[in-house]
């Protein structure tokens, strides 16, 4: 990686960190790439589509401008050693040792293989109002700074927002208003040759010290600073963890979620699933205890990817997941679930059990009163108690495509939803839908609160379009959570925690999914 940059709402960069590269245009060059190809792609309406990673082939020029400015550096460090080593001839100074590697020689060869891969590329990521630049022209795989960007991300969180994830509260204001602090993280977390140094949030705590009320008062009364105070040792026995913690409730929980994603066919045949999940943690412990997690059904956990607290040797040999917990929330790993799960999970399967079933109708055009009348049916498919909550829909129904009038019957009492992007009240105990067409975007949202056992809940209307007929998407994106259930059955049998006795601990289950809904289509 080379670096990394924080653009504001106004496509400028608010903070960058140091590049590898020495030229002051390589960064501004990237920054002015991805804003022309953002315009582009607003004034197209598919600002969405723009991929994360951008190839730069313009930079090829700041990259050979690097190779003359190393290979000059080189002669003159190879003149300088040409001299040391004359001088050391006589004064008769025998030396067996190879020569070290020189600074610029190192820096010449990097910038040598930058130039025979060629051109350079842009991983970039949106969070709320701000976007996260990382321009790499080594060979690296893309997902290192994507996932670099996301933890940073995260860090930020950490520090500015007291771990809240909203996106939209990370703006650009609040950058400004904590320069040193998120310039110090950046300090820290990348280096000028572009390599990760620090990702785990409370090490950095003891490095970089979080803002606080306390020292925006300090500092505008002029009484000191922050860093005047003492810090403590950076050399903590478990990195990821202080090792003064102290809590008045000493409290554990872990999440776990599945995520179920795929293709469907539109008589509800799985055509493609993929199910995977994630074990996110929260412990507020004192001192550093050991926690021990047995799984109900550990055989299912393929392509683990563990925290770096969690013992692999321990989950190797008896599948327990033994670790000293991060402070506060965490992570605890992600995993992709075996395929028995599913029946025949990355492939076709009737059985594969899908907690819904959705049916899209398109009517034919109606030249008179340019319209087409649609109907969109969701059907929850659990049984017992369980419930289907943020059911979201969403179709995209082309560019020709200028309204949409619709209404929302749950129970088969119609409700009084409106067509541009208004909400009501189904009537009853039915839930709250809101129905949105987004003009610049061709794309109709539909937004279901709940959806109680077995109910079915139907959205009818009309597609207005101007002047020809509507050709909508082929397929539905449909969103969903299940809280309380997994497909898998998955979850912790026994949580053991030593050293500290905790009040309370407890295991939460939930279940995620996007799936495409495909249509039925005439020939």
């Amino acid at each position: 990686m080379d670096g990394l940059i924080v653009l504001g709402r106004a496509g400028r960069p608010v903070v960058q960190s140091r590049f590898r590269h020495r030229s002051a245009a390589y960064p501004l060059l990237h920054v002015d790439y991805l804003n022309s190809v953002l315009r582009r792609a607003r004034a197209e309406g598919r600002e969405r589509d723009v991929p994360p990673v951008l190839a730069v082939p313009v930079a090829d020029a700041l990259l050979a401008h690097d190779d003359t400015d190393d290979s000059e550096a080189e002669t003159g460090s190879s003149s300088s050693a040409s001299s040391a080593s004359a001088s050391a001839a006589e004064e008769n100074v025998w030396d067996e040792r190879p020569p070290p590697p020189q600074p610029a020689a190192r820096a010449d060869a990097d910038a040598a293989a930058d130039a025979d891969e060629g051109g350079a590329v842009l991983c970039h990521i949106a969070i709320g109002e701000l976007r996260f630049l990382c321009p790499v022209s080594r060979h690296v795989d893309p997902l290192v700074p994507l996932g670099f960007l996301h933890r940073f991300v995260e860090v930020l969180h950490a520090y500015l927002l007291n771990a809240d994830d909203d996106p939209a509260r990370l703006t650009e204001d609040l950058i400004a208003e904590h320069f040193d602090t998120v310039y110090q993280l950046l300090e820290e977390m990348l280096d000028g040759d572009g390599h990760i140094l620090l990702t785990e949030t409370n090490t950095l705590k003891d490095i970089v010290l979080p803002p606080t009320w306390l020292d925006r008062l300090v500092s505008t009364v002029g009484l000191g600073s922050a860093s005047d105070r003492a810090r403590p040792a950076l050399t903590a026995p478990v990195p990821w963890r202080r090792p003064d913690s102290k809590y008045a409730k000493n409290e554990f929980y872990l999440d776990f979620v599945e995520h179920l994603h795929g293709i469907v066919h539109a008589s509800g045949r799985p055509v493609a699933l993929e199910l995977g999940g994630y074990i996110q943690g929260t412990a507020w412990l004192s001192g550093t205890p050991e926690v021990a997690v047995r799984l109900t059904k550990p055989a299912l956990v393929q392509d683990a990817a563990w925290h770096a607290c969690v013992r692999q040797a321990k989950w190797a040999s008896a599948q327990t997941l033994s670790f000293i917990p991060p402070d506060g929330a965490f992570e605890l790993g992600s995993y992709r679930v075996a395929a028995p799960a599913l029946g025949a999970a990355s492939t076709a399967s009737a059985d594969a059990p899908l907690p819904l079933f959705a049916a899209v109708q398109l009517g034919e055009w109606d030249a008179a009163r340019g319209t087409h009348a649609f109907s969109i049916t969701v059907e929850s498919r659990l049984g017992g108690a369980r419930t289907l909550t943020d059911v979201v829909v969403e179709w995209q129904l082309g560019e020709r495509a200028q309204g949409v009038d619709a209404a929302v019957q749950d129970y088969g009492v119609a409700s009084t939803a409106q067509s541009l992007g208004s909400a009501a009240d189904g009537g009853g105990s039915a839930p709250p839908d809101a129905v949105v067409f987004d003009r610049r975007r061709h794309l109709l949202r539909w937004t279901t609160a709940s959806l109680a056992p077995g109910a079915c809940t139907t959205l009818r209307g009309t597609l207005g379009a101007h002047g020809a007929p509507c050709r909508p998407l082929y397929a539905l994106q449909i969103r969903f959570a299940v809280a309380g259930h997994t497909l898998t059955g998955l979850r912790a049998s026994d949580i053991r925690v030593e050293g500290v006795t905790p009040q309370a601990k407890g295991v939460r289950n939930t279940l995620t999914g996007a799936l495409e809904w495909r249509r039925e289509t005439s020939t």
